[in-house]
């Protein structure tokens, strides 16, 4: 037993050591640069809120003004990880961003490190040390959603998801075992004491994400199942109703005291802190009712099957009738879980809301896919033939999250672990298989129950078993391992260094919003000052803007104001996009030049529904002239032109002279667009083979003036010297009056010099740059001059800034 033990020590520290290497492979890509980032967008923000509640901890931020500007935004999520956060950055005396940027970033490696004795737990209170090894194993290499959410870096609340389901679930099991093992009466003090830290695990993870009031659906499944159970085995539910309602009156406490949205915006009913923890009692309601009706059987001395029959039907009834009489809160409840649990996206282009893709799950799950189904079966056959309660809690643990991930694949870091439980299991059964029908034919014999122990070796089902548990493994590491270690699968889900040094010198260089960046504000009582401007951007970069710029973004991940920005980017005439800056007192605008491109397909499906990829861009195909073969680029119709973001990003605001092309339309279609490869010579399909070559002149924008750029080039060639990252600044302009062109030499804070021009409309100019006295490094290098005249016009930051002169 002593070398068992150290055996099962040793594998329980490896695993915990593989998960230590595979979850921080992201350390020194997040820790390169001049500023340490996390992972993706989203844990940016928790940054933000973890730097809120270390400045005022133990207070939580509700609402914020610093994202989704004008309005600010009410957070309807769970303060538990910025709060964890917040009293580990003081514990630890990490003062500076970058030191709890690097300190917080470990949280979650933590936290999956911490599964792994928590999984081997739970396999050994279900069937025994081998299949909680076999759990452990299998959690520490598992890839897909887990391993990633998982990561250092990756500072989100997803990872506590799957934590607090697991360690409810297994505290839940071990009390109930506890309740019902062995001999003498009812255990109370069990009970009291399980329940406590049930409760607050349970609580713990409602205040994480409301996700957790799935354990509510599951833990009412099992009081009716276990419950039945334990009423056709004649023993007391009282200790298990007890067990069920502390812990849900703990876990209902804890969601009310931290779970507190500001009601003065309108509150998700899902997301209420009331209905969350009214979900939180259904299990309660059906102990006392099962409870009840066991004190009838007893009393009455009927059948138990007839007692059930006799009482659900009115209570059925009942219900169906509260429905009626209550319309509007049935309503509210029937649409709040439709809402959690749709496959449908809300919004655009957010992966999470789709369905479960069979490639990904095998390519994630592999074999343990293939011992699903075998595996629920035998939960199902154990848990009814041998009333064993806490399997058919697993059977509907897995069960529950599978057929939620398969609907919507957000929930995929839930199913990593009761996956993980439900293989082992299946995989500790078939080890002792021999065994097992050993025991079985001593049962039939009218014998004491014995076990014969076989040479493994002459055990074919055991090796089977130890060859599909090893091979499982084996696959898992390899795929976490590629996945872990890819840096460029990464590269795009951070900050560049571009991005990074502009927002730094925009926090330092810009002028102060008026609004303290660690302050905690209330919606009923906060009003913005009229110093306060936004940024806008694009949806990916918004949480970047607020967190390292200290900025007031206008857009975020969150998709807020998604429509206003690409309305804005996508706007073909200065007019209108002008209108949406001011009246949102929109001052910074930041380009990339990925909206150029792949994002620029997300800005057209928002602007306009009839939009179409094939309406701003086609491919061009020409012989290489070294090899004889046909090369396909990229071509642009005028429609991409006039995009305020191309026009911002490529052209710098200065008009541009159009260059008609011929081209021949052959008509062959892209496959998934409707774009065509286009030839040279023939009719005229409108494209051009160049990005800063339009085909129809673009006029010159009056109120935006480039204050700043990245020093990443996309071209080497001078006519594509196009930077990664821009930033501009919104003016009100000078109104100069003239005729003709006006142009105005420039140079940038990288040393690229360009030429600003502008068309006279109606007589008169209105000029975005100042010719002296700028506090921008983007400047002019002399001063204005009418192209047709030669006229020379000098124009100050006053007049740029002040009222219109002539």
């Amino acid at each position: 037993m002593k070398l068992n033990s150290v055996i099962i020590f040793i594998l329980i520290l490896i695993s915990m050591i593989i998960t230590l290497i595979l979850h921080a492979q992201t350390f020194s890509l997040l820790t390169s640069g001049q500023s340490p980032q996390v992972l993706t967008p989203d844990p940016w923000y928790i940054i933000r809120q973890t730097e809120l509640a270390a400045h005022s901890f133990p207070s939580y931020t509700w609402f914020d003004p610093f994202t989704h500007f004008p309005d600010g935004a009410i957070i309807f999520w769970g303060p538990f990880l910025p709060l964890l956060g917040g009293l580990l950055t003081q514990i630890s005396g990490s003062g500076n961003e970058k030191a709890m940027i690097l300190f917080v970033s470990w949280i979650p490696v933590l936290a999956a490190i911490l599964t792994i004795p928590l999984t081997y737990c739970f396999g050994k209170e279900i069937k025994g040390e081998w299949c909680g090894v076999a759990a452990a194993l299998l959690i520490a290499v598992m890839p897909g959603s887990y391993l990633i959410r998982s990561m250092y870096g990756y500072v989100d609340h997803h990872i506590f998801e799957s934590f607090f389901m697991l360690a409810y679930s297994l505290f839940l099991v071990i009390s109930f075992n506890r309740l019902y093992s062995g001999e003498g009466g009812p255990k109370f003090k069990v009970a009291i004491l399980g329940g406590g830290i049930t409760g607050l695990m349970l609580g713990l993870g409602m205040i994480n994400a409301p996700t957790m009031v799935i354990a509510a659906g599951i833990t009412t499944c099992f009081v009716i199942l276990a419950g039945y159970q334990l009423i056709k085995l004649t023993k007391t539910l009282l200790p298990f109703s007890i067990l069920i309602g502390i812990s849900s009156c703990m876990g209902a406490i804890i969601t009310l005291q931290f779970f507190t949205p500001d009601k003065t915006g309108e509150v998700p009913f899902i997301l209420d802190p009331v209905s969350l923890a009214s979900f939180l009692f259904i299990p309660v309601l059906f102990g006392v009712f099962l409870l009840a009706i066991q004190i009838v059987i007893q009393k009455t001395h009927l059948s138990h099957q007839k007692i059930f029959v006799a009482v659900f039907l009115p209570v059925l009834t009942l219900a169906i009738l509260l429905f009626l009489l209550i319309p509007g809160y049935a309503t509210k409840i029937l649409n709040g879980v439709q809402d959690f649990f749709s496959s449908t996206p809300t919004n655009f282009a957010i992966a999470e809301y789709h369905p479960l893709n069979l490639d990904v799950a095998f390519f994630n799950y592999h074999v343990m896919l293939f011992l699903l189904i075998p595996a629920l079966i035998l939960l199902l056959i154990t848990g009814i033939r041998k009333h064993n309660s806490n399997i058919v809690y697993l059977l509907l643990w897995t069960g529950f999250v599978g057929v939620l991930t398969i609907i919507n694949i957000r929930f995929e870091i839930l199913f990593a672990v009761p996956l993980t439980l439900t293989s082992a299991y299946f995989l500790d059964w078939l080890f002792h298989f021999n065994d097992q029908r050993t025991e079985i034919y001593n049962e039939e014999s009218c014998q004491n129950s014995t076990y014969k122990i076989i040479n493994w070796k002459k055990r074919p089902v055991a090796l089977i078993a130890l060859v599909l548990l090893i091979g499982a493994v084996g696959i898992s590491l390899c795929i976490s391992s590629i996945i872990a270690t890819a840096d460029y699968n990464y590269q795009p889900y951070i900050a560049s260094e571009d991005w990074v040094e502009g927002l730094l010198w925009m926090k330092n260089e810009t002028p102060d919003p008026g609004v303290d960046y660690y302050q905690v504000y209330h919606a009923d009582s906060f009003r913005y000052p009229d110093s306060s401007y936004g940024v806008l951007s694009w949806w990916d970069y918004g949480h970047w803007i607020t967190t390292i710029a200290h900025r007031m973004a206008v857009t975020n991940p969150f998709q807020a104001n998604l429509d206003m920005a690409a309305q804005f980017f996508m706007s073909r005439s200065e007019k209108p996009a002008d209108l949406i800056t001011s009246e949102n007192s929109i001052k910074y605008i930041i380009t990339d030049a990925d909206m150029l491109f792949d994002t620029m397909q997300m800005m057209m499906r928002v602007y306009s529904r009839d939009a179409t990829p094939g309406q701003y861009m086609g491919l061009i195909s020409i012989n290489d002239t070294a090899t004889g073969k046909p090369v396909s680029s990229i071509g642009y119709r005028q429609p991409f032109y006039e995009s305020m973001v191309t026009r911002l990003h490529v052209f710098d605001g200065s008009s541009m002279r159009g260059e008609r092309k011929i081209l021949e339309q052959e008509g062959t279609p892209v496959p998934g667009t409707d774009m065509l490869v286009i030839f040279p010579g023939g009719p005229d399909p409108e494209i051009s083979e160049s990005i800063t070559r339009p085909l129809k002149d673009i006029e010159a924008l009056q109120h935006y003036r480039l204050i700043w750029e990245s020093s990443t080039s996309l071209s080497t060639t001078d006519e594509h010297d196009i930077r990664k990252v821009k930033i501009f600044e919104r003016v009100p302009g000078a109104t100069i009056q003239g005729e003709g062109t006006i142009e105005l030499p420039m140079i940038t804070n990288r040393g690229r010099e360009f030429t600003y021009r502008q068309q006279s409309i109606n007589g008169s100019f209105i000029l975005p740059y100042s010719t002296n006295q700028t506090a921008w490094p983007v400047h002019a290098t002399g001063p204005y001059r009418i192209k047709e005249t030669g006229k020379v016009i000098e124009v100050n930051e006053e007049m740029i800034q002040g009222p219109s002169l002539s």
